[in-house]
């Protein structure tokens, strides 16, 4: 029989009055009987069925506390117990009793379906009551026993005639454990500073003899521990760890539908390689730059460099756009199209993606680096932002990159472990690159362009077929290739240079100024125009108008074309002029010290070179004549004329007040 509430419990729930709830059964709106108990104050007393109350108000009903202190109001019936159902399957039960305590508990289950699939199908002729009060002599059992198997048969099916685990229903409980020695346990354990269980055990000890609780044993700590480790391991993983490790363990992460078109979207990132190269005499570790195609997990496009940094990202972006090349077994050329024009570039939320974030921008708004920033708006490429910090943002590069260094860094010369604990035993980096036993930044080039070939045409598990296959099978979310030229254009570095009649200074070194030239160069003498140069080859500067921002002409420096330098030879020869005028400098200092110091010793050892007589002091007032004597003697009579003109005052500005005033008051 469903429950019924008083006019004032039905008040409560809906958060009106007394006089409100009358007022709608008066009205109708709420459906109520008399109640048989007397009337309170002259008024009728109202038994209102739950049924009866708006559906929020039911819900609200069900999901209190105080539903048991309610359904008390209606009438009951005595003899027939509350269903309160089995909130757990079969498989949620072995998971918590464990698979041995589940093998008895289903064979005391099958044990009674046996008796209930006789006691359901009595012998023709015999009637139902008299069969099962056989079974009950039969099998030692009562009749209510075998009437109320039945009934949990038919509801539940077997997992109503197995025992109700109470792990499953109240969670692990120690009755040993008092609830005040309980709370002091969970809360000396939820520490950031991670106690151990021994540790919690002593002062859980110290804790129940100062405040006059039973101690627990040793064994129930350290089980009540181990119960929060395994039904509450989200909560021990943030106090104890911290939020950085709950967000990797246990915040739920978001899946993304996979792109149903190639180049739909691109992942890119960088990654160290668990390795040493030999780079301009000292070993490196070097950076590998990825752009990697999500639907058909092939890498589109790749840099290798000493340093990672927004070049390197428009670098790798560049070959993703372009055609491969590849050589054949018979040492000819031919030309791989892979890689296209992306829909989508997913990246990191990092500094070298973007030159700056603005406050109050989305994210669509924040800049790249120029160079990726030019590519993306001329191609309309829509670049999206991971979020920071968080690795499974980018789950599918990441993936990459572990099998990266499964399959091939770790088996290459120079191999020296992510971390000091899987470093190889007696690795040394300096002895391997002085024995020439580590690569350089070209042979590694060549191993990785190889292995990435190999990787494209191996069988990936997730595809159920290789990751070329699946590229040119798959159609393209966009066709063709970009203009390798415009490309070019889009990364080469962007300055403002003033133009004189000499023409354009840039890249000069000291003591020697380096001029670019045009023949239409002179007509743009006194304004700034934009320049555009490849870090690259920098004999070369393209030139642009300043006010339209169109190309205009080319502007060549001969020496720096004819041999092709590069910005970085400019910077390593000023490096290495910065150095050497250094150590000349400090020849040069070292050389005076020794000059200063022998001439020093020397003096010492020969003595006083030359001696004069001793000198007196006047007698009276008689002078020396040397030859500035009127000199001197106008000097003074100067200095004496300024005394005279200047006032001498004798008291402060705060004595003449007090002269003036008095002190008294």
């Amino acid at each position: 029989m469903q429950p019924k509430l008083t006019v004032a419990q039905a008040a409560e729930l809906m958060g009106v009055s007394d006089r409100a709830i009358r007022k709608k059964i008066e009205e109708g709106e709420i459906s109520a009987e008399l109640a048989q108990s007397a009337k309170g104050k002259g008024r009728p007393g109202y038994l209102i069925p739950v049924s009866s109350l708006p559906v929020d108000i039911q819900r609200k009903y069900w999901t209190t506390s105080e539903v048991a202190a309610a359904a008390e109001v209606g009438d009951a019936e005595p003899d027939k117990p509350e269903t309160t159902g089995i909130p757990y399957t079969l498989a949620e039960l072995e998971h918590a009793v464990g698979k041995d305590k589940f093998r008895e508990m289903m064979a005391e289950a099958e044990y009674k379906l046996q008796i209930i699939e006789q006691a359901m199908n009595p012998p023709q002729g015999v009637e139902r009551t008299i069969w099962i009060n056989r079974l009950a002599k039969k099998y030692g059992k009562s009749t209510a026993t075998i009437y109320r198997d039945i009934e949990k048969f038919q509801e539940w099916g077997v997992l109503g005639l197995m025992r109700k685990s109470r792990l499953l229903t109240q969670g692990p409980q120690r009755t040993s454990i008092e609830p005040e020695v309980e709370k002091f346990i969970r809360m000396k354990y939820l520490d950031r500073r991670k106690p151990k269980p021994a540790h919690i055990f002593r002062e859980t000890e110290r804790f129940c003899e100062t405040n006059g609780y039973k101690a627990p044993s040793r064994a129930s700590v350290f089980r009540y521990i181990s119960d929060m480790e395994n039904y509450e391991p989200d909560l021990c993983c943030l106090a104890r760890e911290g939020e950085e490790a709950y967000w990797k363990r246990f915040a739920e992460k978001a899946t993304r539908k996979e792109p149903e078109f190639v180049n739909q979207v691109w992942m890119g990132d960088h990654h160290k390689l668990d390795l040493f190269i030999s780079y301009h005499g000292r070993p490196v570790r070097p950076w590998l730059t990825v752009w990697f195609d999500v639907c058909s997990r092939t890498v589109v496009g790749w840099c290798l460099s000493v340093q990672a940094n927004g070049r390197t990202i428009a670098l790798a972006l560049r070959h993703a756009l372009l055609p491969k090349k590849i050589k054949l077994d018979d040492g000819t050329e031919s030309v791989l199209e892979l890689g296209g024009i992306p829909g989508m570039i997913y990246i990191d939320n990092g500094e070298d993606y973007k030159a700056q974030v603005r406050a109050g921008k989305k994210h669509e708004d924040w800049e790249l680096s120029r160079e990726t920033r030019g590519i993306c708006a001329s191609l309309d490429i829509k670049v999206q932002f991971a979020t920071p910090y968080h690795p499974w943002a980018k789950a599918h590069v990441e993936r990459f990159f572990g099998t990266f260094t499964d399959q091939f860094t770790r088996y290459q010369p120079g191999w020296c472990g992510p971390n000091n604990e899987d470093r190889p035993e007696g690795f040394n980096e300096k002895e391997l690159h002085e024995k020439g036993q580590l690569l350089d930044l070209e042979e590694l080039s060549e191993r990785i362009d190889a292995w990435l070939y190999e990787y494209h045409t191996t069988e990936h598990r997730s595809l159920g077929m290789t990751p070329m296959q699946k590229h040119f099978s798959t159609p393209k979310i966009r066709e063709g290739f970009a203009d390798e030229r415009a490309l070019d254009i889009c990364l080469m570095d962007v300055e403002r240079a003033a133009v004189t009649p000499n023409g354009i200074e840039r890249f000069g070194t000291r003591g020697r100024k380096r001029w670019y030239w045009h023949p239409e160069l002179p007509a743009y003498a006194g304004q700034k125009v934009i320049i555009r140069y490849d870090p690259n080859r920098i004999g070369e500067l393209l030139i642009f108008h300043p006010k339209t921002g169109k190309y205009l002409f080319t502007a060549t420096n001969k020496e720096l074309l004819a041999f092709n330098a590069t910005k970085d030879d400019i910077q390593e020869l000023q490096k290495r002029r910065a150095a050497r005028r250094k150590a000349v400098k400090e020849m040069l200092r070292e050389t005076q010290r020794a000059s200063l110091e022998q001439v020093v010793a020397e003096r010492e050892a020969a003595g006083t070179r030359m001696t004069s007589g001793k000198a007196g002091s006047a007698k009276g007032k008689v002078r020396a004549l040397i030859g500035t004597e009127q000199v001197v003697k106008q000097r003074e009579e100067q200095a004496k004329l300024a005394k005279t003109k200047r006032p001498v005052k004798t008291t402060s500005a705060f004595d003449e007040y007090i002269l003036r005033e008095g002190t008294e008051g």
